[in-house]
């Protein structure tokens, strides 16, 4: 039998498409010209075109197919049918997916109506799509069945066809279980005689979301004035959900803070994954010697940026096949213009069909990726979801998907077996290449000598100039504003969760159900409105970390009014010192930051090589930590409460806490990192040290920050063992060098500070003494005592002061009685003054220091604002508001009343250190402080200091963090400031 072409199209490649499937003893030309009122409507209002195929086959008069005889007597010598059926095969079926396939690989096709036998085919075309996830009509979007049925088995031969021409092995049975998760639209007509409603209805049910449409007519394709705005805004729902996720995927370039981001994340990954990322967006490389090299350096990047990671075991670490999937699965990632702020657009891409990898296995996967990326929520979180993924293989993710999915079915597990997970807790060793191996005690010698080099490093911060300083370094690294992150760790009942509290003011950011608890444990339902940490004197059973805004006393020295001779200057020319975010009681200006509280500390809070990796990959968000230790010895290394504080004694003493517990912290990240490393060592020696310094940099820093470390470990190494230029020698390193050198590289990343808890307790007091004595210890290098439990008792009264309304009280009531508990903003100034950043100053006149008009939202509007309660906590601990804020309404005032003068330095911005006078420029364009480009600038140091030109390539420092920069796009308050220059 000879089969007819399928009929030339002449469309626009741009134009998309609806595919016609006619029925029964029908033709395409036939039913095409029935829809023609529709047509045009399609056209007109979309610009879409309908096309008909005409099916292969002619009519047999002893076909079985008499439920979708769809006959017109006007066209006996030319009836087309999709399929022969005799019983239950439907013979030829083959021949016409094969001609719709070349016909839908010409392009432009999106969805398919299909009428009576048409609609049939439709249905089989759907489950072949899904089974094939996708590779089968690739790019269908919708499906319209008009006079569709459901009742009837599929075809016998379907099952072998998928296995001949797809290579999908897949029984009736399995198809016949399959959800067809794209948007459809089933029409069925009161009077149909040939279709009964009941067997259009029966077909929903294989659709997720059906939407239907009932007709009083017969069996045909409605196309009456009142039916064409329900095919209509079908199509328009279907394409504006099409051009909202376009829009959203390829619109404008992102600016310069968020290209930052994204580029450095890549950059990132491309180091810690360098065999499994795949660049899939354009780029231009500008270092053809370094093509593996992701960096700003080396290459320019066209948005979105578009790349893959694959998924698969860590390295060193055999698969085991039947937590895997049997094919290679990736994670497609696509930046929107504002990522971080917002989440990145994720896909899974694989070449495994229905049976291979399942719709609700892909389901599931993609739920823990969602919920990764919303708990890393305005962070970059792909590493997050690569460790998420991961952990979902190897904990049985797949099996439990499939378990549940024969549970909903009702189906019994056949042919399954159960797979126990080991949950051991020993050790893989990595598999190192070529790096020599060494004794344990070189390893923790060499690790102790990298502690020394930190130490020795972070000392070096603490200059007069940090700008200076870091002026004279490599200028590889990127400057920017810094979105400070402090983590906090410690053992359950050292209090790290009441912490969190007292320096949030119980603002929790991440899962908001949880509620203060009380010392004992128990919680507090009056509290539940405070939100906060969930506390409790037990292991921890999550290790989702709690997240949310804090204010820091600004490092000493740090700021103009640190210098006496600042406050003496303003208050001669009658000038007020203002602030954003409010002064502690010593007069401290206060900076915002996060506080990350990361729990699964405690051996056996996580389970899993992914679950483990994410608790490190929380911490890697930090940029230094407070770990909060129990000084009262009432509590054994696993979190117990084992004794009173009348019977603490030495056996109990935390700095043997301190023995076991900072040493994990230390050795968990120590450990990730070199297994990193360790296991692409040779690779390491084949392309030398940029590699190693790529490597390192993969762990949120700057080639800069890691090559001062570099030469700060080549260095010591050169002094205390001869060996001169040992970054060019690396195949003659052994484990120790690595170890070294990774054990410094930590303790500049993250340098430590210790919470010493609980101080207000008799038995405390010798037992801080102590800890004092012996710092730096095991990696911590200062160390503040404190009541967490006393602040956050505060917190928790000025707060309901603020909120019972006895506004009075904190307008005139001052400071509390007796000693207001500060314990805990000493501490968070300590942490972050092991790491400071660069405080800058902009301001709109160098005489004044007024501010930028331009930071006013930020001033009154950012979400790092203190709120009413917080501001409570200032006033009532003898501090001060916010400039902004409006005592008597309880708001922040956008605008100052002119008879009144406007603060003096009341913002500032964290910069990274090596930042130029051009990375502020960006910071305060990206807040919209500033438009346009830049023209000059000038700065100074202190207050009354002459200012000088500065240029825009100038580091910033302590010698201008004073800044004044204007632009060439003027608004009208910079016009008026060039006039009264």
């Amino acid at each position: 039998m000879g089969h007819p072409p399928p009929p030339l199209l002449s469309s626009s490649s741009m134009a998309k498409k609806v595919l016609v499937l006619h029925g029964n003893r029908q033709t395409g030309e036939l039913l095409l010209g029935r829809l023609e009122r529709l047509k045009k409507a399609a056209a007109c209002e979309l610009g879409w075109q309908m096309v008909a195929a005409d099916a292969p086959h002619f009519h047999f008069a002893d076909d079985d197919d008499l439920k979708d005889n769809d006959a017109s007597d006007h066209y006996d010598n030319w009836q087309r049918t999709w399929w022969h059926r005799k019983g239950n095969v439907y013979t030829g079926l083959e021949e016409s997916v094969d001609v719709l396939l070349d016909l839908w690989a010409q392009g432009g096709f999106i969805g398919i109506l299909g009428f009576s036998q048409g609609s049939r085919l439709t249905h089989i075309i759907s489950l072949m799509n899904i089974i094939t996830n996708g590779s089968a009509f690739n790019g269908l979007k919708f499906v319209i069945h008009s006079s569709g049925y459901g009742d009837c088995p599929l075809p016998e031969n379907l099952a072998a066809y998928l296995t001949h021409r797809w290579e999908v092995r897949a029984s009736k049975s399995d198809l016949e279980k399959l959800r067809v998760t794209i948007p459809s639209l089933h029409i069925m007509g009161e009077r149909d005689k040939l279709i009964h409603p009941k067997s259009s209805l029966a077909l929903m049910e294989y659709y997720q979301r059906p939407a239907k449409h009932m007709h009083p007519g017969g069996h045909h394709v409605p196309i009456k004035a009142v039916d064409i705005p329900v095919y209509l805004e079908f199509f328009n729902d279907v394409d504006i959900d099409s051009k909202l996720q376009d829009e959203m995927l390829e619109s404008s370039i992102p600016d310069e803070e968020h290209v930052q981001t994204q580029i450095d994340e890549v950059s990132a990954l491309s180091q810690i994954f360098p065999d499994e990322l795949k660049l899939l967006s354009e780029s231009t490389l500008l270092d053809d010697s370094d093509p593996q090299n992701f960096s700003e350096e080396s290459r320019t990047y066209q948005h979105p940026i578009k790349y893959s990671i694959l998924l698969q075991p860590q390295d060193g670490l055999d698969p085991e096949a039947k937590l895997w999937p049997p094919k290679q699965i990736s994670l497609g990632i696509q930046y929107p213009p504002d990522y971080p702020d917002s989440s990145p657009n994720v896909t899974l891409l694989h070449e495994m069909n229905y049976l291979e990898f399942s719709m609700q296995q892909s389901d599931a996967l993609m739920n823990v990726i969602r919920n990764t990326m919303e708990e890393e929520s305005g962070m970059p979180c792909v590493m997050g979801m690569i460790y998420a993924a991961r952990d979902f293989f190897e904990s049985g993710g797949l099996a439990a998907a499939a378990t549940s999915t024969r549970k909903e079915n009702n189906q019994p597990a056949v042919g399954s077996e159960s797979h126990d997970i080991d949950n051991d807790d020993g050790e893989v060793k990595p598999t190192s290449g070529s790096l020599r191996s060494c004794s344990a005690k070189r390893n923790a010698e060499c690790n102790e000598q990298g502690l020394e080099i930190a130490y020795e490093m972070l000392s070096s911060l603490h200059s007069d100039d940090v700008g200076e300083v870091n002026a004279t370094r490599d200028s590889m690294g990127k400057g920017g504003s810094w979105k400070y992150t402090i983590g906090l760790v410690g053992k359950p009942s050292s209090g790290k969760s009441t912490f969190f509290n007292a320096a949030t003011a119980f603002a929790r950011q991440r899962g908001m159900g949880g509620g203060a608890g009380n010392r004992d444990g128990t919680e507090d339902d009056g509290d539940a409105i405070l939100g906060g940490a969930a506390m409790a004197a037990h292991p921890f059973t999550t290790i989702d970390p709690n997240v949310g805004f804090c204010l820091v006393p600004a490092p000493a020295g740090s700021c103009p009014e640190d210098d006496e001779s600042c406050v003496r200057h303003l208050s001669q020319k009658g000038l007020i010192l203002g602030s954003t975010h409010g002064r502690d009681s010593k007069g401290r200006r206060l900076v915002s930051l996060c506080l990350k509280d990361v729990a699964g500390l405690v051996p056996g809070a996580y389970q899993g090589h992914g679950k483990g990796n994410k608790f490190l990959d929380d911490l890697t968000d930090a940029d230094c930590l407070i770990h909060v230790v129990d000084a009262s010895g009432m509590s054994d290394t696993e979190g117990n409460i084992v004794t009173s504080d009348e019977m603490s004694t030495e056996a109990n003493h935390p700095i043997k806490d301190l023995a076991w517990q900072v040493p994990l912290v230390r050795n968990e990240l120590v450990q990730w990192v070199y297994f990193n490393i360790s296991s692409k060592w040779d690779g390491v020696v084949r392309r030398g040290r940029d590699k190693l310094v790529g490597m390192f940099s993969g762990y949120k820093q700057s080639q800069s920050f890691v090559l001062d470390v570099f030469s700060a470990v080549e260095r010591y190494v050169r002094e205390k063992e001869g060996r001169d230029h040992i970054f060019e020698d690396l195949q003659s390193w052994d484990e120790g060098d690595l170890h070294r050198l990774i054990s410094a590289f930590l303790g500049m990343r993250f340098p430590m500070a210790l919470a010493l808890n609980k101080a207000d307790l008799p038995s405390s007091t010798k037992f801080i003494n102590d800890i004092d004595a012996q710092l730096p210890i095991h990696g911590a290098l200062v160390g503040t005592g404190l009541s967490a439990h006393k602040e956050m008792q505060f917190m928790r009264h000025c707060i309901g002061i603020a909120r019972k309304g006895r506004c009075d009280s904190m307008l005139n009531g001052g400071p509390l009685s007796g000693n207001v508990p500060i314990g805990v903003w000493d501490c968070l100034q300590c942490a972050m003054t092991l790491r400071p950043p660069v405080l800058c100053f902009p301001v709109n006149d160098m005489n004044t220091l007024e501010p930028l008009p331009g930071m006013t939202n930020y001033s009154t509007r950012d979400a790092s604002l203190p709120n009413e309660g917080m501001i409570s906590c200032l006033i009532h601990a003898g501090g001060c508001a916010p400039s902004h804020w409006d005592s008597e309404k309880q708001i922040y005032a956008p605008s100052i009343p002119k008879s009144e003068i406007k603060p003096a330095l009341r913002d500032v911005i964290l910069m990274k250190p090596g930042s130029t006078v051009e990375d502020v420029f960006h910071g305060l364009k990206w807040i919209g402080a500033l438009e346009g480009e830049f023209v000059r600038a000038e700065g100074a140091c202190n207050v009354g200091d002459k200012p000088k030109l500065v240029s825009k390539s100038d580091t910033v420092g302590k010698h201008n963090r004073i800044l004044r920069i204007m632009t060439t796009k003027r608004k009208v308050w910079q016009k008026n400031s060039a006039s009264n220059a």
